[in-house]
């Protein structure tokens, strides 16, 4: 008879000794595990460990955590990377406009506006003062119309004209200084699409056309005055599309750019003499008068009310505001408080067909004379006022008139210019 399995003979009739070493007893291990294993309870086996829909919920809490964690991982990376694009474009503009302006500055430092030029000596003396008004110039605009023609040609034949007048009016009343108001709108907006045809060039290449055609007007202003210039921002020479009145936006303009120019251009130059530029509003005195310098686009139709309000603004900060120069309607009027500007231009096809409005081109011209002593003997004698008269310079006929010179080839980058260089043909094209 075959022995049970794994049992010896001698120990079938007794109760089985579980104190065996394992070395003596190998084949316990094979029923009972190690000491190791039975120590740890079975996982598997019910209410000796975490049931299934324990582990599940674990689970599901450990992979919401990763999933939160990862998102907030994208983020953190996705601001990054955005912020280095934004900082990496900024960088590159900032770079490239720095490196145009020491050029740029380099080439004015090379040819200086009088650069060889023999200025004659200011003159002493003078009771008066001229103000001249410049604004909405529109250099690059072109018209072609039976009432009105308009170029950079004939721009310059109209500033000289104006020079002439301010040079006749400065001999009748005594001036050795002129102030001119830089009041914006010196290039034409290229926003619309009717507006886009109509100028002569960019406006980059129109911005130093209009640097040399001004340069020529001040240097021959000077010949005869003492010149302090002033300048503001219009709403048409503005870079951008948007129309702000922030300092920072309201300066990335052209007309900033043309007057930072003529500044660095004339530099130290004796009797010419560049005293400040602001975004939208400038304040400047003559003789004791406090002049207000706007574009004009900040006027409602009720043009007493609005400059009044604006000289009220003033008021309340303690300044009095005498006389308010603005322009941008193309219009001349003439009051008691104010003076609005035309233009250089003069009617275009919009201002005729489009509004039924006709202009004329013309600039206005400030004399300011000292006011006499007083009358009266001993302290209480009040001394009067300097007088402020006004008058329209009518710039419309320039038959006679030379232009200024200016450098052509830069005309050579407009699009009009370019097409007269070519010979016009005609294909013909047979169509069965």
């Amino acid at each position: 008879m075959s022995e049970p399995y794994g049992v010896p003979e001698a120990h079938q009739t007794s109760t089985p000794s579980f104190t065996s070493t394992a070395s003596s007893l190998p084949h316990l291990h094979f029923f009972m595990g190690s000491a190791k294993h039975r120590q740890q309870p079975a996982r598997h086996l019910p209410g000796r460990g975490p049931t299934p829909a324990s582990i599940n919920e674990q689970d599901r809490e450990t992979l919401q955590f990763n999933v939160r964690l990862a998102k907030a991982r994208q983020a953190q990376a996705d601001i990054n990377r955005i912020e280095r694009k934004a900082f990496r474009e900024h960088a590159r503009i900032e770079n490239a406009v720095a490196a145009y302006t020491r050029e740029l500055c380099a080439r004015l430092d090379e040819q200086q506006f009088t650069k060889g030029l023999q200025l004659t000596p200011i003159p002493e003396g003078g009771d008066s003062v001229l103000v001249v008004q410049l604004s909405d110039l529109h250099f690059n605009e072109q018209v072609n119309l039976p009432s009105n023609q308009y170029n950079f040609t004939i721009a310059a034949q109209r500033l000289r004209k104006l020079a002439q007048r301010v040079k006749q009016l400065g001999a009748s009343y005594g001036a050795r200084k002129v102030v001119v108001a830089c009041l914006g709108d010196f290039l034409n907006s290229d926003r619309r699409l009717d507006e886009l045809q109509s100028n002569a060039t960019n406006r980059s290449c129109a911005a130093m056309l209009a640097v040399e055609i001004l340069k020529t007007f001040l240097l021959d202003l000077r010949d005869q005055f003492q010149i302090e210039v002033y300048g503001i921002t219009g709403n048409e020479s503005r870079v951008t599309k948007e129309l702000g009145w922030s300092d920072s936006l309201a300066t990335d303009n052209y007309d900033m750019s043309i007057y930072a120019t003529l500044k660095l251009g004339f530099g130290d130059t004796d009797g010419i003499r560049f005293c400040g530029f602001q975004a939208n509003e400038l304040l400047f005195k003559v003789m004791g008068r406090t002049f207000l310098c706007l574009h004009g686009h900040q006027i409602g139709a009720n043009v007493q009310k609005s400059v009044q309000e604006i000289m009220g603004k003033y008021a309340a900060q303690g300044i009095t505001v005498d006389y308010t120069l603005f322009g941008h309607l193309h219009a001349s009027a003439i009051g008691d408080y104010h003076a609005r500007n035309a233009s250089l231009v003069g009617s275009n096809a919009y201002s005729e067909a489009g509004l039924n409005f006709c202009s004329k081109a013309a600039q206005n011209v400030h004399i300011v004379t000292a006011a006499q002593a007083p009358e009266g003997k001993g302290k209480k004698a009040k001394p009067a006022a300097a007088t402020i008269d006004g008058m329209k310079v009518d710039l419309q006929d320039v038959t006679g008139i030379e232009p200024y010179a200016f450098n052509r080839e830069w005309e050579a980058y407009s699009s009009k210019s370019e097409c007269k260089l070519h010979t016009p043909s005609v294909v013909y094209q047979v169509v069965v």
